[in-house]
């Protein structure tokens, strides 16, 4: 949907920017519900984790991994946890949405080069996090499958350049499991 009800907002149009904003936004709340269940790991396919959570809302899953090596000019102990996602749900019109968690907070406005295989795409950023286009994220996935390595280039509020290098071993195991999870 891309136009919000004429009642609301007679002239804007929702960008798809805005639209993973909200999505994310709802994920986020889902995942800090008290109705949440813990979540729980499913299965590790080399590099790349599968887990599952179940909300009042449906199930969620996703897959993640952690980087092979952190290269950059910044204090490691100022960078929290850093890792890929990929996520279904809650909801079939929830799939595979593809995202970064920092450790840090990106520059406000900036973008994140997602590099597979030395083959650039751009992410958008929202405080710790980036993300794919909705029109992005199916042709990352495949990109993703064919892949080696990933590398995910972003610049924290302060101004430091962070260079994390992921393996995509694993990645699609992880993905047909979490597939057949998360129907």
């Amino acid at each position: 949907m891309r136009f919000l009800a004429a009642k609301t907002f007679p002239s804007q149009m929702v960008s798809p920017k805005m639209m993973v904003l909200t999505l994310a936004a709802l994920l986020a709340l889902a995942l800090a519900s008290p109705s949440f269940a813990a979540t729980k790991e499913m299965k590790v396919f080399k590099d790349w984790g599968v887990y599952r959570g179940d909300t009042d809302a449906g199930r969620i899953c996703y897959m993640s991994s952690v980087p092979k090596s952190l290269k950059g000019d910044y204090d490691r102990n100022n960078r929290g946890e850093t890792r890929v996602f990929v996520t279904h749900g809650p909801g079939k019109a929830d799939r595979n949405v593809v995202s970064v968690l920092a450790g840090y907070k990106y520059k406000k406005q900036s973008d994140v080069t997602f590099a597979i295989d030395g083959k650039d795409n751009t992410l958008f950023t929202m405080n710790n996090r980036a993300w794919a286009l909705p029109d992005q994220d199916a042709q990352l996935v495949t990109k993703m499958k064919r892949g080696n390595k990933l590398i995910v280039t972003g610049i924290s509020s302060r101004g430091n350049k962070t260079i994390d290098e992921y393996s995509l071993s694993g990645f699609t195991k992880a993905k047909q499991f979490m597939d057949s999870l998360c129907k």
